[in-house]
């Protein structure tokens, strides 16, 4: 019986994606660096209470599903 194991590499590729994930990081440094982009990242009051008021909607909302879920499970319903 002959066994024929074929394995080829290619060392190219390795070396795009770092030079790629370099470039990357260089431009996200740069931004980051830029005094423009720290003043757009800082948020806006109304931003702020928009994002609390979606935060407290999901907890409400999960808190209810929760309640749901567990009385479904804890007292079931037998038909016959």
């Amino acid at each position: 019986r002959c066994v024929r194991v074929t394995a080829s590499a290619k060392p190219q590729m390795p070396q795009r994606v770092e030079k790629v994930a370099a470039g990357v990081t260089a431009a996200a440094g740069a931004m980051l660096a830029s005094p423009l982009y720290a003043e757009a990242a800082s948020l806006s009051p109304s931003l702020k209470n928009l994002i609390g008021s979606v935060i407290a909607g999901a907890t409400v909302f999960g808190g209810i599903f929760g309640a749901v879920y567990f009385v479904s499970n804890f007292d079931p319903v037998s038909r016959k």
